[in-house]
Formats: structure tokens, sequence, C-alpha cells
């Protein structure tokens, strides 16, 4: 299968124009507003088309510009869906004639809505028209009626001052406080802002969009609604209470025309809905809370919780995509979608060093793999379960639409959105490698040479690591990792302990001490790039962002053998993130089941933080953070900058205004093509390419 795909990628080269194939250049950080970003491509019921979302950078408007294209399953040119640049997630009606989808709002103030675009005629219809917005539609079976999501917002409440005391009449903006009370954990989100007051709730409608009504209400959020296969129940996910850990979760159904809410019960506190099935059971995920490292099991049951049965236990099986480059967020799960007679499911898997789709025996829990490289994702199936459409990356191609014949297993490229910009792009192809660690892993990684190397030439080499930490470095593509090798650099990465994709033993090998096993795990990936004859060891750099820019901090602590470090949205000191992030809670990196309450006396969080090593610390820093992010506050950074600081050593502290944790993958625009240019000459004066 790989060898037709890569057939197919040599024949799509001799279409491009020759001035594209003429000279070919080094990457560079303003090439972000030449791709195009491509996902969640769903095929139709009857197997004949795909639409798919394309985004592209706007750098005028500081946006992303979503657009909906339509092409033929059997490949052609595809067809524009508006051009609003506010369009995404698209889903098909039941007889494949109308696609419903999300339009962002056209002014501040507005609100997101959802229209419809009729396939045949080529009209698009707005269907709701909802002050709070609408989004996320799901056809019920028999394609009557819409379930979608509707975000309510508490009203703010009448300001706390008595204005005729005060003796003055306020303004229309002085009526209402913005002064914020909170009685719960968790109340905000990275990228999103305060979101204890906003209660996402499951709607229906009819599919022409009248009739449009609330399914659930209250204080509690809804999510996820899924049809049963007879139309009569909804079933969603819902945490009806207040839970200092992350993770727990409960199924509920409720009659689709109105009534009394129904839990799923379940032996776990952790239970995240995923679909019926023909035989009118409910598929989802099931386990703890205490390990963060848990691979839930696959189970099915009946929609009150009885006749329950693991198709795959706990810690066998790691599904969906998590492998991380900078194109986009990592795929997360696909399906499971139902081939008839239950002849099997098809989901995505994580791989060592890449994604997979599989096939899931509904009865046996049996797993195949139907691909073997690269980052597949974003999957969806036909009515007879013959065709998957599917997003895949690999080192040196970004995502494109694949479709896949189920019943072969051949996959065959459909778009082709991005090959004229690559055509013009010099790349470094990684080289794979593997090192032994003191556990007794092998631990997976990768060689890119730099740009216009010479034979026996020792270039600068700058090791990347990871965040999560339980993601992975993959067959994907990378576009930061390809500027570097294009400025002069090798760039190693790596998949050390706690990544996934590589077992549950090697993921959870990480839990109880964060810095050291990742540390001997790097040390033993460089001991052996130095031995290369184009690895200059006397020019060496490593950076990361995340856990890897803990991991950066940790190393720098630990080893003076780099010559210049750079460490984004870092975390410094494990006590004061676990209680200041967004995701505070007393199972985060693995909480009081691990290292005890950060409060108390005798935990191990100051052992496991980089900070207590600062002083170890002289390797030319370059810090980063965005101001905006809450998954790893600020504070984070500036303990490590002003304790570098006061110790005299060389650091750089570089601060993104209006960003959160996902500058490097969903910030504004202008603000990615900075950083990189920011990182690129920070490395050059310490590592001279």
């Amino acid at each position: 299968m790989i060898a037709r795909i890569a057939a197919f990628a040599i024949a799509l080269a001799f279409c491009i124009p020759a001035a594209a194939l003429a000279a070919p250049r080094p990457v560079q950080p303003e090439d972000l507003f030449k791709f195009t970003y491509i996902t969640g491509p769903q095929i139709s019921p009857d197997g004949t088309r795909v639409v798919f979302t394309a985004t592209r950078l706007n750098g005028p408007k500081e946006t992303y510009d979503g657009n909906l294209y339509l092409i033929a399953t059997a490949g052609g040119t595809p067809k524009a869906i508006g051009n609003t640049g506010r369009d995404g997630g698209p889903v098909w009606s039941p007889d494949s004639r109308t696609i419903v989808f999300t339009r962002g709002p056209a002014k501040k103030g507005q609100r997101a809505q959802l229209f419809a675009y009729d396939v045949a005629g080529g009209s698009v219809r707005q269907l709701t028209h909802l002050k709070q917005g609408a989004s996320g539609a799901v056809f019920s079976h028999d394609g009557k009626h819409i379930a979608f999501r509707v975000v309510s917002i508490d009203p703010a409440p009448a300001a706390h001052i008595n204005f005729a005391a005060a003796g003055f009449k306020p303004k229309k903006d002085q009526v209402k406080s913005d002064v914020r009370v909170i009685d719960q954990m968790h109340f905000e989100a990275n990228g999103t802002g305060y979101v204890y007051d906003r209660r996402p709730h499951i709607w229906i409608m009819n599919a022409d969009g009248s009739g449009a009504h609330a399914l659930t209400s209250g204080i509690w959020a809804e999510g996820n609604p899924r049809w049963s296969r007879d139309d009569k129940t909804i079933a969603f996910d819902s945490l009806r209470y207040n839970s200092p850990s992350l993770g727990p979760n409960d199924i509920y159904t409720i009659p689709a025309a109105g009534g009394a809410m129904r839990k799923l019960a379940s032996n776990q506190p952790s239970n995240n809905l995923l679909d019926f099935d023909p035989g009118h059971e409910i598929w989802f995920f099931s386990g703890g809370v205490r390990d963060p490292a848990e691979f839930p099991a696959l189970v099915k049951s009946r929609p009150d919780g009885s006749k329950r049965k693991t198709l795959v236990p706990l810690n066998e099986v790691d599904f969906g995509d998590a492998v991380l480059a900078d194109m986009g967020e990592p795929g997360g799960l696909c399906g499971p979608f139902f081939a008839p007679k239950e002849a099997f499911a098809l989901m995505n898997v994580e791989a060592p060093g890449y994604s997979a789709l599989v096939k899931v025996d509904p009865h046996t829990g049996t797993i195949q793999k139907l691909t073997a490289a690269g980052e597949a994702s974003d999957c969806s199936m036909d009515d007879n379960g013959r065709y998957a459409a599917y997003t895949l990356s690999d080192f040196t191609h970004p995502r494109e639409v694949y479709i896949m014949d189920l019943s072969t297993g051949e996959s065959r490229r459909i778009t082709s959105m991005n090959d004229a910009l690559m055509a013009q792009l010099q790349l470094s192809t990684p080289q794979p490698f593997m090192v032994a660690d003191d556990a007794g892993f092998r631990v997976r990684a990768w060689f890119m040479p730099a740009i216009g190397s010479k034979p026996g030439e020792r270039r600068p080499t700058i090791l990347d690591i990871h965040g999560g930490p339980e993601t992975q470095f993959g067959d994907t593509f990378f576009h930061e990792l390809q500027f570097f090798a294009g400025q002069g650099y090798n760039v190693v990465f790596s998949d050390p302990r706690g990544s996934v994709g590589f077992g549950y033993p090697f993921e959870e090998a990480l839990a109880k001490h964060w810095g050291a096993a990742m540390f001997d795990d790097v040390q033993r990936v460089m001991d052996a790039m130095v031995k290369r004859p184009d690895v200059d060891p006397n020019r060496l750099g490593v950076s990361g962002g995340s856990y890897g820019g803990y991991a950066t901090l940790w190393v720098v602590g630990h080893t003076h053998r780099y010559k210049a470090a750079v460490a984004e949205r870092v975390v410094s000191n494990l006590a004061t993130e676990q209680l200041a992030a967004d995701l505070a809670s007393d199972n985060a990196l693995g909480g009081r089941y691990s290292w005890g309450l950060p409060w108390q006396a005798g935990n191990q969080y100051m052992q496991q933080s980089p900070i207590s090593y600062v002083a170890n610390a002289v390797t030319p820093l370059l810090i980063l953070h965005s101001e905006e992010d809450t998954r790893t506050p600020i504070d984070q950074t500036l303990q490590w900058f002003n304790a570098e600081m006061i110790l005299g050593r060389p650091i750089e502290y570089v601060v993104f205004p209006g960003e959160n944790h996902d500058l490097s993958r969903t910030g504004s625009p202008i603000h990615r093509v900075e950083r990189l240019h920011v990182l690129a000459q920070w490395f050059a004066k310490y590592l001279h390419p």
C-alpha cells in the first residue's frame, strides 16, 4: 500500500509546473502563510463525495480563514463551497443531498450559526438564528432532525453599588458588574478564558431549521450528542458534580422527545461516549483517574449500563492521534464508524512514531492496522463500509485527503492543495535510529541532516524535546524543524519515556520521575549523535515547549554540554503549577497518587522541579511565554527568569501578548512567524550555523 501511495505522489510531481520545480529553496517562517491546512474530511453516506475544511493564514486580517471544499471520491478538482473564511465542521445528511456546517460570526458580538448547503443546487441557507449561537450539528439516522450545541452564558449580575447613595446615575456599561465571583475549580480554559459561566447544552431542530428547542438545560454542561439507531434516544457526555480531579465523566441518555435523563451505570469513574452501534448498544471509553498514563478500556453496553462487555481491556491500546507538530492540533480520535452487519468498526490508534487507521472487531476487540506510516487522522466512512476518507501527513508532506478501499486496503490521495508549494521547498528527510536506556526500553529518535551539508562537514545540532509528555513526535510534517534544518542545523528529536505509541509500560515509566527518566533517554540519544561525523559536539542546542520546556530547564540544570537553549511555556515549579494551572487538580501530573499534595511537607514536587537545580544552569537561555497562557501560567517562566537574573546567568525573556499556550500551532499568524525569527536569532548567536 505504501509503495502505491509513493508512486502516486511521484506521478503527481510530474503535473507540477516546471517553474515550481526549478529551484528548491530552504523552508522559511513566512511559508506558514502559503500552506493550506486540511482538516475534517467527511465522506458522503453514498460514498461518492468528500467535503473538507481548508484553512489558510490571512496576514492582513490576522485570522485563520477556513472554507469548505467538495471533491469526488474518484478525485478531480475540489469545488469551493462559499468563500467567507468562516466555515467548518461539515456533516452530511443521511441521503447525501445536504451538508450542514458551522459558519463563524461576520461581526464582533455575533455568534456562529448553522448553515446548510444543497449539493445539487449549490445554494446555501441559514438554519439557526439563535442569540446564543449554534454549532456541532449531528443528523438523526432518518435525516429528519438535527441535534446541535448551544452555549448559554450566565448574565452579568447587577453592579454591587447603590448608585442613589453614590449620588449619580450610572452609565449603561456601569449597571452590570464585571466582578467575577467563582466557587468552583476549572473555571477557565487555555485559549477560551473563563468558562464557569458558560453552559453548553444540547438542542434539537427539524432538518429545515424549524422547531429549534433545548433538550437539556440547567447548571451543568452537556456535549457530544449521539442518536440511537431508532432515533428515539440521544446519549451524551456530562459531569454533573464539582470534582477536584481531572478525567471523571459520565454518560447519560435522554428521550429525543424530551424527558428525564438516565445515567449509564459504570464501575469506573471516567466514561466517555463514542456512539451507538447497529445493535443499539453504546460504545465508550471507561477507566480511572489516578493514573495519568492509563489507556482506558473500550467497552460496550446497553444504554443503562447492563450487559457490559470489555472489547479492549485497560492499558492495552491507546486510541486516537497525538502526533505533535506545528501544522495544527493533533487529529485526536476518529470513529468508531460501523460497517454493515457489524463487520468491523473504523477507528485510529497511536503507533510507534505514527498514528494508524484500524479495524476493530465488534465481537472480539481484535485490532487490524490499515496504515503503517504517517499521521492518519480525521477519518470518516461511507454507509456501506467500503470507503474511508482521512487525512494523512508524513515527514515531507502536509496533510492531504486520502481515500481507502476498506476491502482491499488500497489508498490513494485525492487532493494536492500543497503540491505546488512543496515542489519549491528543499526538505530534510529524518533518519530513524534507536538507543537503549537505563530501564531497558528502546527509545525511538530521528536525525534530520542540515540542508546544504557537505560530506564530512560538522554542523551545529539542535535537540528538540516534545511537550505533553503524553504525546509523541512522529511521521508528520513539522514546519519548524524543517526551517531549522534549512538554516544549517542538524535537528534531533525523539520519543523519551512518557511518550504515547510505545505501550503502557513505556508511558507509565515517567510517572514518578519526570526529569530523570527523560534526561537519561535524551542524553543517550545525543551521546549517539555526537559520534556522527556530521555533528559538531561543541555546538549543541536544546529546545522544547510545555513539558518540553520543563525538560529543557531540567537538561540545562543537569549538564553543560549545550551551548544554547530555548525553553517555551515552561513548568519550572511543579508545586505551584499543580495549583495554579487551568488543569489544577488532585491528580494532574500524578497528583496525590504519585507525589503527594503540593502543600504537604515531604512531597516530591520540589525534587521533581527544575527550579531546584537552577543554580547549576549556566547555558545561555531564551525563555519564552505567552501572556494569556493558563495551561502553564506565566509565573512559571518568571520564577526561572528572576532566579537566573539573581545568579547573573545569560538569559533573555520573550513575552507574546494576546497569546495562549498554543502559540506555535494556533497563535496569531504574525506572532507565529515572529516567534520563529526570534528563536533563529538566538541560536545563531551561540551556535553559528
